[in-house]
């Protein structure tokens, strides 16, 4: 596997993936809340059922406004519903002066279905035993799927494509749409660097083979932003550097700039 499709388990001896390098990240609540708990409460569905009803995402304080419940205990229904991939939090680039607005918006979130772990793991199997370097082909899978016609991008990618590429962070946008939706909970490094995955939809695969599925991921987010055109790529993923946090890194391509302004 080549160093730009790389993946690592975590911070290793002499690497310079540290705690440094995931300082200041959003933390993501509590993890391994069950889809029924996270919508047991009456509360916490109305705000998820607000945020279905919108096509734009919303800041606390438009969702806090809408539901009639104060803005502390909004966020806290936010952090739970983000947590368990009913919704994602990101930040937007600010019209003027001032910090990036915080909005949130729903995705479609996974429901747990035994017949599609079971197919997952059969092809899983496949990769792992009959390819010569499953990793590799993790990573054609995953942006195979992105760029076929079914793929997560959908109008938005075959628009982009027909146009022109899209900006930077337009990019990023539809890629973070695309991990909220599959239940990742991903969000924009402050620095825009790095996407942190505060869940992962797929852990038990990925704790046992993360060569090939975390290969996978990173080939759908390569796939994604190939076919929109973006002047970024995702460079590598690093799996589990928190019980709650994988990080995929973004950079421009080779052209003598290693970050993404």
């Amino acid at each position: 596997m080549t160093q730009s499709q790389s993946t690592e388990r975590g911070p290793v001896a002499g690497s310079s993936t540290s705690s440094e390098s995931i300082k200041g990240h959003p933390t993501s609540g509590r993890s391994g809340l069950s889809h029924h708990q996270a919508l047991a409460s009456a509360s916490r569905m109305a705000v998820l059922e607000l945020l279905r009803s919108r096509a734009q995402p919303l800041g606390v304080g438009e969702i806090a406004q809408h539901v009639g419940l104060h803005q502390n205990t909004v966020r806290s229904h936010l952090d739970l519903l983000v947590d368990s991939g009913y919704a994602m939090r990101r930040s937007e680039a600010p019209s003027g002066p001032g910090r990036p607005r915080v909005v949130y918006e729903a995705t479609a979130a996974p429901e747990g279905d035994d017949s599609y772990r079971l197919l997952a793991e059969v092809l899983l199997q496949h990769l792992v035993t009959n390819c010569e370097r499953p990793g590799e082909a993790g990573v054609q899978a995953g942006r195979s799927w992105a760029g076929s016609p079914g793929g997560p991008q959908g109008r938005e990618a075959a628009e982009a494509a027909i146009t022109a590429p899209v900006e930077q962070y337009a990019a990023i946008s539809a890629v973070l749409r695309m991990l909220g939706d599959i239940g990742f909970a991903p969000e924009l490094s402050a620095d825009g660097t790095s996407i942190y995955m505060h869940r992962c939809p797929f852990r038990e695969l990925a704790e046992s083979h993360p060569d090939v599925v975390c290969s996978a991921h990173l080939g759908m987010i390569q796939g994604a932003l190939a076919e929109l055109g973006a002047p970024i790529s995702a460079t590598r993923i690093l799996p589990l550097v928190e019980a709650d946090l994988c990080i995929t890194n973004l950079a421009r391509p080779a052209n003598g700039h290693d970050q993404v302004p």
